[in-house]
């Protein structure tokens, strides 16, 4: 009995062990962690790419485009289109986000009003959500009171990030982490290397237009 004993302790370790193995690269699979990228490697790279569609460096005039139900990113230097992105979107991606929590990608006029690394999310460019008609309709239905409108009206003229904790949400961007499915809370996902380019071409203040 003893050494039956023995042997499925032993049985046990060794699942427990192949078990933990399998939990662990599940977890890195769910919640990745990034490591800083070094910020000269991106710019080189930002420049081949800029060099191989002829285009200047930095860019002159950079916007973006989001098409969320073609899933796709176009990225332009005043008129002309230097390339086209897939992307992902937030795990309820039809129609315009409302409220936090309600995961949908924001659709309407915004720019981009800061930029940090994210061990999470890699590289993130954080958006001007909520806007001042997200405002307005979230004032309208009583989710926001005046002194929240007024803030948010406030960063918008101000050029910079408005709220983003109250009723309405916040915290989009655009950033890295795959586009393998809709996954987001609301944001845009780019695939990693897509996500380098842009951080290093698009400034604080790119326009970015997102249509349904």
């Amino acid at each position: 009995m003893r050494r039956v004993a023995i042997g499925i302790g032993v049985l046990l370790l060794v699942l427990s062990g192949a078990l933990l193995s399998v939990f662990g690269r599940l977890w890195h699979l769910w919640f990745p962690s990034y490591r800083p990228p070094v910020m000269s490697t991106l710019e080189a790279k930002a420049r081949r790419f800029c060099e191989q569609k002829g285009a200047p460096f930095p860019l002159r005039q950079p916007s973006v485009e989001i098409y969320k139900a073609r899933r796709v990113l176009r990225l332009y230097d005043g008129m002309r289109l230097l390339a086209e992105f897939p992307i992902a979107l937030g795990s309820r991606p039809e129609g315009d986000k409302e409220r936090e929590g309600d995961r949908k990608t924001p659709e309407g006029s915004f720019y981009v009003c800061e930029k940090h690394y994210s061990p999470r999310f890699y590289l993130f460019l954080g958006l001007s959500y909520p806007a001042p008609d997200d405002a307005e309709r979230g004032k309208l239905r009583g989710l926001i009171d005046e002194s929240q409108y007024r803030a948010i009206l406030q960063a918008h003229q101000e050029g910079r990030c408005p709220p983003w904790d109250t009723p309405l949400g916040g915290a989009i961007g655009i950033h890295g982490g795959g586009t393998h499915r809709d996954w987001t809370l609301g944001c845009i996902a780019l695939d990693n290397a897509h996500i380098e380019l842009l951080y290093v071409l698009l400034p604080v203040g790119t326009k970015v237009q997102i249509y349904p």
